[in-house]
């Protein structure tokens, strides 16, 4: 099935052109790819207000996000029963040390 033709509102028929140095270019070059987007997206998207938030990285390793995960669901129980009043001064220091070595992974890897 072909796509539709667009309405004449629609069309991106003019043209925005302004001069950069070259340390700007290669800026936004970067920006671009780490957003992984083209030029013309990632400057059409700033331009126009829009957030542009970098790309998730292929690297990003399966396992470590699981074990952030379950971090964040044991941080997410204590703080429940921190408001209900129980005490678990202990439990947090240990969530603290795990999730200070999952963080130690996620910048050794460089994910």
């Amino acid at each position: 099935m072909a796509r539709p033709k667009k309405q004449s509102h629609e069309k991106r028929s003019e043209t925005a052109r302004f001069r950069v140095t070259l340390a700007e270019r290669e800026y936004i070059r970067s920006q671009a790819a780490a957003a992984g987007m083209a030029e013309t997206d990632y400057l059409r998207a700033r331009a126009l207000g829009f957030s542009v938030s970098p790309a998730r990285s292929a690297q990003t390793d399966p396992a470590l996000i699981t074990e952030l995960n379950s971090i964040g669901v044991n941080v997410n129980q204590l703080a429940a029963a921190t408001h209900q009043g129980r005490d678990f001064v202990r439990y947090w220091r240990e969530i603290g040390a795990e999730l200070r070595q999952v963080l130690s992974k996620v910048v050794t890897n460089g994910s």
